[in-house]
C-alpha cells in the first residue's frame, strides 16, 4: 500500500564542478521525495531517466493523477527517491559557452550529485545505515551500469527497459562500420554522435526512436504528461545505448545485486535476451519480462506490479 499524500518533495541544484575535473560551474538538477512519517526501510532509490526524458519521467501526473508517479508511489510506500537530470538535459545546467562534456564526465557528475544528496539525506538520520539502489530506465539504465562500474555508487542496481544488444537497426552503416572493432572511446563517441544527430544535445525531433517508445494503450493525458517530461537528448548516451554490446564490459564488472525488468510489448528491447552471464560477477541476478507493458514502463497498466516487485526485490537485496 502506498500513501502518496504522505510525501515531502524538494528540489535541489547540485554543484558538481568541485568533484569532477572540467565541470566548473556545472549543476545537476534533482528532486528528492521523502516519506513525511519517516522511511519504512533504509533503502533509497536513485533514478536516472532515459534518452530525451527528464527526471520528470519518475514523477508523471497526467491531469493531476498521481498514480503514474513512481516517485510519489515509492516514497508513499516508505522509500526515499532521488531523481536527477543528466548534465545538459532537463534542469541541469552547463555554463554558457561551455563545451559539451564527454560521456564519462556526465557519468561522474551523476555520481557526484547522488553522493551529495545521499549524504544530505543521511544527515537527517545519522544512526540509520542507508542503502542505495541505482534505478535507470532505457539510456538511464545504461548510464547506471557505467556509473556503478566506475564508481561503485550503489548497493544494488535495477535496470528497466534495457538490454545489452542495443538497437543496431537504428544505426547507419557508417556508424556500424566505425564500431565494428569495438565500442569507441568517449571522444570518438562524441564525434560519431555529432555526425549522427547534428548536435551534442539534439532536440526531440532528432531522436530516432521517439515514435516507438509509447505504450499503445496510453491515453491522451498520459501521452501529454510524457511529452511534458521530454528534453533534449544526451547525444553520446543515446548513441552508445543503441550500439550492440553498449556497456557489456561494464556489466560484467558489477559486483552488487542486479535486477533487469522489461516489458513484453517493448518494441525496442527483447527482454528474453538478458542472461545472468552478462552480469557474471553480480552476487545475485534476477530478470523479469512483465505482461502488458511497453518501453515506457511508468505508464503501463501493470506499472504498480513492476514498482511493487522492485520494492520487494530491493528490500530483499540490500535491506536489513
Amino acid at each position: 500500500m502506498s500513501d502518496a499524500g504522505n510525501v515531502v518533495a524538494n528540489h535541489r541544484m547540485v554543484e558538481v564542478g568541485a568533484a569532477v575535473p572540467g565541470l566548473a560551474g556545472c549543476r545537476v538538477a534533482a528532486d528528492i521525495f521523502v516519506p513525511a512519517s519517516g522511511p519504512r526501510e533504509p533503502v533509497v532509490f536513485c533514478c536516472l531517466p532515459g534518452g530525451a526524458m527528464s527526471r520528470g519521467y519518475w514523477d508523471l501526473r497526467p491531469t493531476g493523477d498521481d498514480t503514474y508517479s513512481f516517485a510519489l508511489w515509492m516514497a508513499g510506500a516508505g522509500f526515499p527517491v532521488i531523481c536527477v537530470d543528466h548534465l545538459g538535459t532537463g534542469g541541469s545546467v552547463l555554463p554558457v559557452g561551455a563545451q559539451a562534456p564527454l560521456l564519462e564526465q556526465v557519468v561522474a557528475a551523476n555520481d557526484a550529485a547522488f553522493r551529495t544528496l545521499l549524504h544530505e539525506l543521511g544527515g537527517h538520520d545519522p544512526l540509520r545505515q542507508w542503502r542505495s539502489v541505482g534505478v535507470g530506465h532505457s539510456m538511464g539504465a545504461m548510464m547506471t551500469v557505467r556509473q556503478q562500474a566506475a564508481y561503485t555508487t550503489y548497493d544494488a542496481v535495477a535496470l528497466l527497459g534495457f538490454g545489452l544488444d542495443g538497437l543496431p537497426s537504428a544505426l547507419s552503416p557508417e556508424v556500424l562500420a566505425a564500431c565494428a572493432d569495438g565500442i569507441p572511446d568517449d571522444e570518438h563517441l562524441a564525434e560519431l554522435a555529432l555526425g549522427m544527430f547534428g548536435a551534442a544535445y539534439p532536440g526531440r525531433s532528432r531522436e530516432p526512436t521517439a515514435g516507438a517508445t509509447l505504450h499503445g494503450g496510453s491515453s491522451a493525458a498520459v501521452k501529454g504528461a510524457l511529452a511534458a517530461a521530454r528534453t533534449v537528448l544526451l547525444g553520446a548516451g543515446g548513441l552508445l545505448s543503441m550500439l550492440p554490446g553498449n556497456v557489456a564490459v561494464d556489466a560484467v564488472r558489477l559486483r552488487v545485486p542486479v535486477l533487469v525488468m522489461n516489458g513484453e510489448r517493448d518494441s525496442l528491447i527483447d527482454g528474453r535476451q538478458t542472461q545472468a552471464r552478462q552480469y557474471h560477477h553480480a552476487p545475485s541476478f534476477a530478470t523479469h519480462v512483465l505482461p502488458d507493458m511497453g518501453h515506457n514502463q511508468n505508464v503501463a497498466p501493470t506499472r504498480h506490479e513492476l514498482w511493487d516487485e522492485l520494492r520487494r526485490w530491493a528490500e530483499s537485496a540490500v535491506a536489513g
